[in-house]
Order: C-alpha cells, then structure tokens, then sequence
C-alpha cells in the first residue's frame, strides 16, 4: 500500500509538471547538452562514493575495525543499488549493514552503529554547509521569498539537529535506565543500547578520526555540488555556486522524504520552484533535475556489477585486514 501511495504521488507530480511544460522547448534543450560537461557531472558523482568509502574506513578503526578500502567501496556500490533498486532511502544502508555483519559477525552492534554513524556525520555536514552559504548570501535574497524561507528551514533543521546529536548519550543512559526498571528479565535491550553508547564513547575519544570524517564529507558534499555544476554547464545554465548549495541540501533533504518513488515529482517540483525564482525556465530546471537524477541512478546501477561478484565470489566478503 506505501508503494502504491508513492506511485501515485511520483506519477501525479510529474504527470502535473508535464502539463505545464513546452515539450518541443524541453526537447530542444536535450538536443543541446554538452557531453563533456555531462561526463565530468558522472564523474564527480563517481568520486562522492570513494569518498564517502574512506570516511566509513576511517570511522572502523575508531571502533578497533579495519577493512580494505576496496571492500568498504564495494559495500558503498552494493548499497547504491540497492538504494536505485528498492523504494525508500535507507534499503542500501540497511544492505550495507546485512553484508558488513557478515564480515564482522562478532561486531553486530558496532557495525550497525559506524554505518549510522557514517551516514548521520554526512547530514550534519550537509546541512551545516547549505545553512552556512544560505547566511552568507542571504542578503542576496531580499527578492526571492521562497528561497528565503528554503534557507531558514535549513537553519532550523540544522540547530534541531545539532542538539539532538549533542543529547544523544544523555538520551541513551535515560533509555538503558529504563530500560532496567521496564525490562529488568529482559537483559537483551539493555544490552544494545550499552554497546551502542560503548561505540559512540569510541568515536567521542577518537575526535580526530572523527575530524576526518567530517573533512571527508565535506569532499562528499564538494563533488556533489560539482556535479551540480556541471550538470546545470551542461544545459548552457549559469547559476551562482551558492545556490547550487542550497538546492542540493534541498533536494537531497526532499528525497529523503517518505512520500515519492526515490524523490521523483517532489525533486522536480522543488527544483522548479528554487530555479524558476531566478528567471530559469520551466523546461530547465525540470530538465535540470531529471538529468541529476538520471546520472545519479546511472552509477548507482553500477552497483549491481559489484552486487554479482559479492555474490559470486565468498572470499571477498571477508577480505580485510
């Protein structure tokens, strides 16, 4: 039923955009895409996976954990597919974690966590940074409502989640407290939740490892952002780097909403109404958006080569060192 209800918000939103879209227009701005701009947006979104890849390496061996960047890099492909494959923007994260406790099956929790983990330090970052620009150039916006209000969001969004993140061992030691008056014959809740605060304590005393982490995000989120560029380059766009910023922090918190098949309709329409603030058409930021969409979609496809082989060849689920 969610899918069916997803379905129908993707197919509707599109089904709407396309009405009020000049296709013979659309068209002609596909007849005129850069093919080497269109190759450098795929390789920068190649390059978020390593990236991101070296992040989670870093991040095990705050937890005593070391794994071959090849292998966290096949991990990263495997769970892009599945995030292209399967509705919802967390059945890779979830892949990601059946197959890492498959090569540390002593490390349940831990693994869990530093996946967690690893994907929370990259929203923090994201968000810190769309926040930063948007404040930076604010100013610029005196005209543009709507991309105002986009940027005020992010700043509430951002000091929410900044304290949630700074309570988040006070709310743990409340919940195995509980936990031991609710449960007290059952000890397998309590026992989660220790191990869980055991690995966040590991990544508090590991604060340089953790530094890195962020430093590499912000790598992840430059080379989003560069494809970004080269995507809008690619369609002949000019459009100010902040704003590219602010929209990726837009469209990477619109698809992470459980309303739409991998964000398609709801992408769009914000796209549309961020862009179409700056005198850019309709045709373009649609085409903008379906073209990042499809690059994207493209290498997380990839990911079903190293899905086979994973598969087809055991030894390499426990090939590290």
């Amino acid at each position: 039923m969610a899918l069916l209800f997803k379905g129908l918000v993707s197919f509707s939103l599109l089904f709407y955009l396309g009405s009020k879209l000049s296709w013979d227009k659309f068209f002609s701005y596909c007849q005129t895409l850069n093919p080497w701009m269109l190759f450098l947006s795929f390789f920068f979104c190649a390059l978020q996976t390593l990236l991101s890849s070296l992040r989670w390496k870093i991040l095990l061996t705050a937890l005593n954990t070391e794994i071959k960047i090849w292998t966290a890099f096949q991990l990263a492909m495997i769970g892009k597919f599945f995030n292209a494959l399967l509705p919802g923007g967390t059945s890779g994260d979830l892949m990601r974690i059946y197959y890492a406790l498959k090569l540390f099956p002593g490390k349940k929790t831990a693994m869990s966590v530093s996946i967690i983990f690893d994907r929370f330090i990259e929203g923090v970052v994201l968000l810190v940074l769309g926040s930063f620009f948007g404040l930076l150039f604010y100013s610029q916006l005196r005209e543009k409502p709507l991309v105002q209000k986009a940027v005020l969001f992010l700043l509430l969004l951002t000091v929410l989640t900044l304290i949630f993140f700074a309570s988040l061992r006070i709310t743990l030691k409340g919940s195995i407290k509980l936990s031991r008056f609710f449960f007290k014959k059952t000890k397998g809740l309590e026992t989660v939740l220790e191990e869980i605060l055991l690995a966040l304590d590991a990544f508090k005393n590991a604060y340089y490892k953790v530094f890195i982490a962020c430093i590499l995000s912000l790598g992840v989120h430059l080379a989003a952002i560069l494809m970004f560029v080269f995507v809008a380059l690619s369609f002949h766009m000019q459009l100010p780097l902040w704003l590219l910023i602010v929209v990726m922090v837009e469209i990477t918190l619109v698809v992470s909403l459980p309303i739409s098949i991998s964000g398609l309709g709801v992408r769009e329409g914000s796209v549309l109404l961020l862009l179409g603030s700056y005198g850019i058409s309709p045709e373009l930021a649609v085409g903008f958006s379906l073209l990042s969409f499809a690059i994207g979609t493209l290498w997380s496809l990839v990911g079903g080569v190293f899905f086979l082989t994973w598969k087809k060849d055991n030894s390499k689920r426990y090939s590290f060192h």
